[in-house]
Formats: C-alpha cells, structure tokens, sequence
C-alpha cells in the first residue's frame, strides 16, 4: 500500500524526456523506441551489418576471426543509449544501470548450453574506487539473476591501470590492453559469458577472452549491451 501512495505522489518520470508516468519505471514508450536496436548483426562479432545485408559474417571476421566463440549485443551504440551510459560512467547516475538491464531482460537470446558463470570486464582499484562502482557489474546482476547464473567478480582482476581508449585507434587500443587483465581458473570453469557495457572494436573481449582460454576455458560467448557500429583501424 505504501508503494502505490508513493507511486501516486510521485509518479516515475522518463530518465531522457521527463514525461511522467514512464510503463518501465524509468523510461517512456516514446524515447524507448528511439534506442536503435542492432537487428542486422555480423553472426561471430555483433558489429552492426548493413540492413538486409547477404554475408552472416562482417569482413573483419572473414579476415581473422576473434578468439571469442560468439557475440551478442542487442543494441547499437549511438544516442540516446550513448548518454544515458555516460550519465552512468562519468556522473555516477547508478540507477540508471536498472533502465539498461531492462531493455537487456525483453531481447535476452535463446540459451541453450547453460554457461558456468557471467564475468564482467573487470575495473582497475584506481577508477573503481574514483568511480564507485563497475557499470557493467550492476548492468548483468539482474540478468544473471534471472537466468540463474552466477556473477564471478574475482577470479578475474584488471592489473595495470590504462589510458580510456576514447580517441585510440584500434592498433592503440590493442596495445593499450596488452597485459593488462589477470585470470585464474580455480573453478574449472569450461563455458562463460564475458560481460562489457559497450563493445567498440573488440579489442579488450578478444584479449581477455586469450587470456581465459589459456586457463582452459572452452567457450566464451561475449555479450554487450551495445556495440559500436564501425571498426576503428
């Protein structure tokens, strides 16, 4: 009963237009629907395809495929997505992340090998604590919960702390990661999903998905809630 007085008087209003009365707590009908959606995705790596487009597979992965085994991303990376995850990141909007898990829950894909466990790409300490939380640690708990799978925050550890790679091409993005994250395979792990909220060359999945298999991983799916539409070279 407290809830619906609460509700009543105050009413939940719409994160990007303020409209009130939003069906999804936190986003209207309206501004949900401008939140592109990646319909035409290259099968292996997610990156946005042209629409209708006849190859399954983007050039770049032809070219040299990832060590990941698949890739699932449901959204494009591109606005409004793009500010509502900077209002997350860089103003500490935390509640925000409920809004994303959301739009995640209604697209989840069919699984049909239960993986072992969810990893997110790990934070270094230093923009962990600046930062306060791991956005795409709070993004999957809900999902992972609902899927009944464990979240594994500590058998995988950012050692070296990086420069952001806005502004790197994808040869300094690659550089800039090497060696950078640490793994260890206590549990035996055979099959698990790699988490990141934004996947934009792929180059931080890819070197920690190397880094993982080493250990003996098997199966690594990659699962993002955006994707970036180009490779950056």
């Amino acid at each position: 009963m407290l809830k619906r007085i609460l509700q009543a008087i105050y009413p939940a209003t719409c994160i990007l237009c303020g409209f009130p009365g939003a069906k999804d707590r936190d986003l209207c009908d309206a501004c949900a629907g401008d939140i592109v959606e990646n319909v035409s995705a290259c099968q292996l790596c997610a990156i946005p395809l042209p629409e209708h487009a006849d190859k399954q597979l983007c050039g770049q992965c032809l070219q040299k495929m990832p060590v990941y085994d698949s890739a699932w991303s449901p959204f494009i990376y591109s606005q409004p997505l793009e500010w509502i995850i900077q209002q997350i990141k860089f103003n500490s909007r935390l509640s925000y992340t409920r809004v994303l898990s959301d739009l995640m829950m209604s697209r989840l894909p069919v699984i049909e090998d239960k993986p072992d466990c969810i990893i997110a790409v790990p934070l270094h300490l230093r923009r962990l604590r600046q930062r306060g939380f791991n956005q795409s640690l709070e993004i999957i708990r809900p999902l992972a919960k609902y899927l009944d799978i464990s979240v594994d925050n500590k058998s995988c550890i950012r050692k070296k702390y990086t420069l952001p790679h806005s502004g790197m091409d994808a040869k300094q993005r690659r550089k800039n990661i090497k060696n950078v994250f640490e793994f260890s395979n206590e549990n035996a792990y055979q099959h698990i999903i790699l988490f990141d909220d934004v996947v934009t060359t792929g180059s931080t999945v890819n070197e920690l998905s190397r880094l993982i298999k080493r250990q003996g991983v098997k199966r690594i799916d990659v699962w993002s809630l955006s994707r970036a539409e180009k490779h950056y070279r």
